[in-house]
Parts: C-alpha cells; structure tokens; sequence
C-alpha cells in the first residue's frame, strides 16, 4: 500500500486500527500504490464512520482462532466492497459481515464469499423489502399505487429476492399464473433457510426463533381468516325453509 494511503488512513484509524486494516487492505483489489482520490475520500470517510465498529471487529478477531484466515481470504473482499459500494447505507451490513466470520468458530470461507457477493448485488431498496418480509421495518413502498413506477419496482424487487433464493411465496393458482403481481395476502411471502442464514450474518442481532414465532401465529391469523372469510360467505347466502327443516 503506498504511502500516501498509509498516511491518510493513520490520521483516520490510528497506528493500532490500522496495523489490523493494513493486511487485509494490502490484498484487497484497487489498493496498491495507487487509488483514485475519489475512491480514496470515500474509503476514509466510511472507516472514519464506522471507526467504533471497526475497533469492536479488531477486538472479535484478537480472540479468534482463525484471525489470519479470515484477514488472508475474507479481509481484501470488506474493504474491497467498502471502496466500490455506492450505497453508504449498506456498509454496516457488509462490517457486520465481517464480525460474524470472525466469531464463527469453525469457518467456511465459501459460504462467507457467497453471503458477501449476495449482498453487493442487493441495493439498498432491496435490503429494505427484506427486512420488511422479515418483520423488521415497515413496507418502503406502502405509499405507492399500483399503476407508479416505484410500486413496479417493488415487484421487480420482490421477484429479485426470489431468484436469490432469499424468500419464497406460498404456492397457489394465483401465484402460477400472475406471479408477484397478485396481492400480498395472497403471495405470503417467508424467509428462506438461506435468507434466515443471510440475515444472520449480516444484522447484528437478527433472532430467528423470534421470527419463528412471528411466522408461526401469522399462519394461525391466516387460517382463522380464511374461515371466517368462509363463514361470513355462508351467512350471505338465503335461508330456506328446507335447510332449517334440515
């Protein structure tokens, strides 16, 4: 790493952070002895922001036994996305990321790779459909009508975060034949065992027998809706003298 880098990071992270930086930066594409100036403000900027984060990640790793691994293999992929990710709002998921490969006691650096290129081919609109099918935050696009652009966007959302295999919709005629076009009640839309293992790795403290929980009385909900959608059908048709008679 050249220099000047060295001497812009140093004023930012400090002699100790950024001896914990420097190998996996040294690996990392587009940091040699040259960057882009632009790349290299966007560097500083998001490692100073995120600089708490980054000393509580060094303190993870100084107790794992598999500190040089992860520096060596997953390191240069961190700060590699931290320079090229335009989206600021994404980079406490990719930290977190790294966090949770340093706790993990017994590593499987292909998954870790597969979680990471997962997330950069999210934008961060789609992050946020995510957490709202995971019950974590509001729907972004609640406001829309269905004839806006955003409201088709969030379609073409839903259907992206299908293709990732990070939630799946209940199978029904309706769902066949429209695909995410048909209502929301209908599509039921759930975390996939890979978009719960996902989210573990990148929110801090994502609870999944919480979301178990969650999943399992909206079922009940859904079920005693159906019947009461069914009783209330049979009460508007016309009573008559032989069904009273029976």
């Amino acid at each position: 790493m050249g220099n000047h880098i060295k001497s812009e990071l140093k004023k930012v992270l400090g002699e100790d952070l950024l001896e914990f930086c420097e190998a996996a930066l040294e690996l990392a594409p587009y940091v040699g002895d040259f960057l882009q100036s632009r790349k290299l403000n966007r560097l500083v900027s998001r490692l100073q922001e995120h600089q708490d984060k980054l000393k509580y990640i060094q303190k993870t790793a100084g107790e794992s036994k598999n500190i040089e691994l992860i520096q060596e293999k997953i390191g240069p992929i961190v700060f590699s996305d931290l320079i090229e990710e335009h989206e600021d709002a994404k980079v406490i998921y990719l930290l977190n990321g790294y966090e949770h490969s340093f706790i993990n006691d017994s590593p499987n650096e292909s998954l870790f790779i597969n979680y990471f290129d997962t997330l950069r081919n999210l934008r961060y609109e789609d992050v946020r459909m995510l957490f709202y099918i995971a019950g974590l935050g509001d729907n972004p696009f609640k406001e829309y009508a269905q004839e806006s652009a955003e409201y088709a966007m969030s379609r073409q959302i839903y259907s992206k975060l299908e293709r990732a295999y990070l939630i799946k919709s209940a199978s029904s005629i309706a769902y066949l034949e429209n695909g995410p076009e048909v209502d929301e009640s209908i599509l039921r839309p759930v975390l996939s065992n890979y978009g719960i293992h996902f989210l573990e790795f990148v929110i801090e403290d994502f609870d999944r027998q919480k979301y178990a929980e969650q999943q399992k009385a909206d079922h009940l909900a859904g079920e005693i809706s159906v019947r009461f959608g069914a009783i209330e059908e049979e009460m508007k048709k016309p009573v008559t003298a032989t069904a009273i008679l029976g």
